[in-house]
């Protein structure tokens, strides 16, 4: 299966690559798969399974699909009109 590791998730990889590939030798579901390359789940915000976003559950993965995975985002001004400060 190839995996992609969007944002920081990369070190969670030991050479801190974002492209990886994980050998499956069954079905595996994503908790599982998360827990298996030690990345908490809290990590992960977005998950693409070959080019489609899943939402909620996802299917067990198998060594065909490409999945790519990608922290929460922040950033962005940080200014911000008085008004919004109450």
């Amino acid at each position: 299966m190839k995996l992609h590791l969007g944002g920081h998730l990369s070190f969670y990889e030991s050479q801190h690559r974002a492209w990886i590939e994980v050998v499956l030798a069954a079905p595996q579901s994503l908790p599982d798969l998360l827990a298996g390359l030690g990345i908490p789940p809290g990590e992960v915000a977005l998950v693409v399974i070959n080019g489609i976003l899943a939402l909620e559950e996802t299917p067990l993965l198998t060594e065909n699909d490409q999945v790519e995975l990608y922290p929460p985002m922040g950033g962005g001004n940080d200014h911000y009109p008085d008004s919004w400060a109450g």
